[in-house]
């Protein structure tokens, strides 16, 4: 691979014609990067056919199972598609101000103890207490939010989810037996990511929450969607197909790097069913968030002082019509002016509300969701003690004790959050972005890990 400056973000591969690779990255990220297994893996994928103009890298691209990395947008001639460029179909954030106030430093104990224990009664998948949703999951998959009533614990803004599905659904793929019972007891679950209530530690910029307001952050899909058609082998055939029709190259189907073809009816089987996993992700999150800030506020009802409100609700991994080809974006958020951005760390690490930056078009648009999982930090540890984001990590650490959790605490893998965590905010400053508007303190993070 040979690098150049252009636009100071954008490198060419060799011998890959008019195709590039546009870092979003600067100083200390951008060298490991070029460095690392990463470098091939994104110049296979510029030169894949029917890729058409840069490949976008995110400061959060990391290696990731099915492929492609995440972090990473690509867009694709009309009728093309990858299917593993965004595989984890419906998955997003929905962001919630439960407007309760707490003292970071001066917690009831008992009374979080006793939020973390309803909220995992209502959406745990294994909990014997988990309400049934009150809606059919097949209205879900076609209708969305639409099939949803309001939610009773918390006001949706006038805009409620930017759901922007540009195609028709399609249930051809999903088994009725796996829709009608197993999709269907999926509904208000956290199955496949995590749950998580934060604390403003420090507000950074005007018009953000409080200090002391609990933050709440479902981050789920459709991860039984996508279970399914593994265990169904529709991957495994798409790739075979490619390989067989002369799309795709054997030892690029090997790694997951096939195409589809949108006008052949697997193609638009599989599209259809990316735009219902879409509707699941976008229902389940409002399912998922109700039963959080009516369990948040049962236990802590002296501490309500304000009503709850949406903040955000937005997909991060999507097949989108973008002008006249398909983008496809694997852990990116769109920007919105009036929306703040949420940029997650690790599982036991704080996290950041931002606001949209000044040169938002460098990025299309879209921003990343989180920090890389990398094992050491791509920036020395002094960006910890920047001034304008006043980090100790000193007190980072002491956080830890007082979260409650159910994954184990990794301290190695702690510090290297925090750095990664750090670097990302850093760099979406400096490129104009994002930038931060209130960093966030964990209180509990609840992983699921079943289906």
């Amino acid at each position: 691979m040979t690098y150049s400056s252009f636009d100071h973000f954008e490198g060419r591969f060799r011998n890959a014609g008019d195709r590039a690779v546009r870092f979003l990255l600067g100083g200390e990220f951008l060298g490991p990067l070029l460095a690392s297994p990463l470098r091939d893996r994104l110049a296979r994928v510029a030169q894949l056919p029917y890729v058409h103009g840069p490949v976008v890298v995110h400061p959060d691209v990391s290696v990731k199972p099915f492929g492609f990395p995440a972090g990473i947008a690509l867009h694709t001639e009309p009728g093309w598609l990858y299917p593993l460029s965004a595989p984890d179909m419906g998955c997003g954030y929905l962001v919630v101000d439960s407007g309760i106030t707490v003292d970071p430093d001066e917690m009831d104990r008992t009374a979080m103890a006793s939020a973390y224990d309803g909220m995992l009664r209502q959406i745990a998948v294994d909990s014997p207490d988990r309400p049934d949703a009150s809606c059919h999951v097949r209205d879900v998959l076609v209708g969305g939010l639409d099939a949803l009533a309001a939610p009773a614990a918390f006001t949706t803004s006038a805009a409620p989810a930017e759901e922007h599905n540009d195609w028709p659904t399609e249930l051809a793929l999903l088994d009725p037996d796996f829709t009608d019972t197993t999709l269907q007891r999926s509904l208000g679950s956290a199955a496949g990511h995590f749950v998580a209530c934060y604390v403003v530690q420090q507000p950074l910029r005007p018009s953000t929450p409080s200090t002391g307001r609990i933050i709440v952050v479902v981050h789920v899909g459709a991860a039984p969607i996508r279970d399914h058609l593994n265990r169904r082998g529709l991957f495994l055939d798409l790739a075979q197909d490619a390989v067989h029709s002369g799309i795709s190259l054997e030892h690029d189907a090997a790694d997951g790097l096939f195409a589809v073809d949108l006008d052949s009816t697997r193609g638009r089987a599989l599209l259809g069913t990316a735009m219902a996993a879409r509707n699941f992700g976008y229902a389940n999150r409002q399912i998922v968030a109700d039963r959080v800030i009516q369990a948040l506020t049962a236990a802590l009802p002296t501490a309500v002082v304000a009503p709850a409100v949406q903040l955000r609700h937005v997909d991060h991994t999507a097949f989108e019509q973008v002008d006249d080809a398909i983008r496809a974006r694997r852990g990116l958020q769109p920007l919105h002016a009036a929306r703040p951005v949420f940029i997650t760390g690790g599982e036991h690490t704080h996290a950041y509300l931002c606001h949209s930056g000044d040169d938002t078009a460098v990025s299309d648009g879209v921003c990343c969701h989180g920090a890389p999982v990398r094992e050491t930090p791509a920036v020395p540890p002094s960006v910890w003690d920047r001034p304008d984001l006043d980090v100790s990590p000193g007190a980072l650490r002491g956080w830890v004790d007082t979260m409650t959790a159910n994954t184990r605490f990794d301290e190695s893998r702690f510090w290297a959050d925090l750095g990664n965590i750090e670097g990302v905010i850093g760099q979406l400053a400096s490129l104009g972005i994002a930038r931060p508007a209130a960093r966030l303190r964990q209180l509990m993070n609840y992983r699921e890990l079943g289906l």
